[in-house]
């Protein structure tokens, strides 16, 4: 059960990862990670543009949110890496508070919210 904040960081980060994938390669916007629930995505101003800059801030998360869980998961089971673990989880919260504000000025931009 300690290892529940590591699983839930790994679980999010690869979530994110995959929202970045979609946007990348497939272009399609994951909806439940980048949109309000009331916001078609089919309305969006400029499709590509929107999947230029929404990529970064998905990716960031995704990779600092896997390392973070990697990490905690290390930290619980094998120890010693408590250093490491203040590191990531500040990274984790700078990742998290970048990601809100860059998303919510994207999502202003390319669809008037």
């Amino acid at each position: 059960m300690d290892s529940i904040f590591g699983l839930f960081g790994i679980g999010c980060g690869l979530y994110c990862l995959y929202g970045y994938y979609l946007l990348k390669f497939k272009g399609e916007i994951s909806t439940s990670i980048l949109l309000p629930k009331d916001v078609d995505p089919g309305k969006c101003k400029d499709f590509q543009g929107y999947c230029r800059e929404a990529q970064w801030p998905l990716l960031i998360l995704g990779g600092i949110a896997v390392v973070y869980g990697a990490v905690d998961l290390y930290n619980v089971h094998v120890g010693g890496a408590d250093t490491l673990f203040m590191v990531m989880m500040g990274l984790l919260l700078v990742a998290l508070v970048f990601y809100v504000v860059r998303i919510r000025k994207i999502n202003e931009k390319y669809f008037g919210l």
